[in-house]
């Protein structure tokens, strides 16, 4: 048995059902005192309810839009920050442990999936860890980071806690880069590439936790278009992790993105039904024509279901 001290960290950026229902579940595992939320948002915009230990940092807390670049879009893009506020926060610890609310481990007892780790010694942990295929989103932008691009998913991870401030310390220097605007916010690398490219680069031993668990990872994907609604896998039985899970209103309007963007993306739709309304002068006519085109898609729609 291994006498490693693990904290483990719901990343999030408020507080909800799921979120609570996920800390409840670690913490029977690595104890109260060891399991937290881990929230990127400005602390007077969220509420945390009685109970619950939590890291609250944002560019401003804990850590810094002097030294740390923060894109737009850094919640969902820079999961690694959450591991160097908890860094910043806590002492004591071997690893730490990061995992997304959308996650579902299908066993009701939490030792049956992180017990598989205790004498797992690799610094760092990640599902379907490897070389990045060249097909990959942010493929491109593992070219400031000088070495081999290597992939993962980031939904749940595993970090040695003395080998944090080396991956934030080269964080730190690339952030500079886009600080001072040398480089374009897309060109800035997101976690999974980051950490999986630089722990290989440096030195820090690694390997795909997907492979050191008895657990099926065959529903745990990170494609745009595969997500599962909660009422649909809830009752799924056996060894599996399920990611993303998501609630109604998430999945709807996951679901509803992705069409807004695949409607938008077809050129010849746009550029053909632009064409047929400029062509017809008359305002009644282009009216209806529009209604009509309506009607049309609606009926396409039935006709799928």
């Amino acid at each position: 048995m291994s006498t490693s001290k693990n904290a483990f960290g719901v990343r999030c950026h408020e507080v909800r059902d799921k979120e609570q229902n996920l800390y409840r579940y670690a913490e029977s595992y690595f104890g109260k005192e060891n399991t937290f939320f881990v929230i990127n948002n400005d602390p007077k915009k969220i509420k945390i309810p009685d109970g619950f230990n939590h890291i609250i940092f944002h560019h401003d807390l804990i850590l810094s839009k002097d030294t740390l670049f923060w894109p737009r879009d850094c919640g969902w893009k820079c999961g690694d920050y959450c591991y160097y506020a908890m860094h910043h926060a806590l002492s004591g610890y071997d690893f730490f442990w990061l995992m997304e609310p959308d996650v579902k481990i299908c066993a009701n007892d939490s030792s049956i999936f992180f017990s598989e780790f205790e004498n797992k010694e690799e610094d760092f942990l990640a599902t379907f860890l490897g070389t990045a295929s060249s097909k990959l989103f942010f493929y491109p932008t593992a070219k400031v980071l000088e070495a081999e691009p290597m992939s993962c998913l980031f939904p749940v991870t595993r970090l040695r806690t003395n080998k944090v401030a080396r991956l934030y310390d080269i964080r730190k220097k690339i952030s500079a880069r886009f600080i001072k605007r040398e480089l374009m916010p897309r060109e800035y690398p997101n976690d999974e590439i980051f950490v999986a490219t630089v722990a290989r680069r440096i030195g820090l031993s690694h390997a795909a936790l997907d492979k050191h668990s008895s657990f099926d990872f065959s529903l745990f994907r990170s494609d745009k278009f595969s997500f599962f609604l909660k009422e649909d896998v809830q009752d799924v039985k056996g060894r599996f992790l399920i990611h993303p899970m998501l609630e109604e209103k998430e999945y709807i309007k996951k679901k509803s993105v992705n069409f807004r963007n695949v409607l938008y993306d077809s050129r010849e739709l746009q550029n053909w039904t632009q064409t047929m309304l400029k062509k017809t002068s008359d305002r009644k006519i282009r009216a209806k024509l529009k209604e009509n085109f309506i009607g049309q898609f609606k009926e396409f729609l039935r006709k799928i279901e």
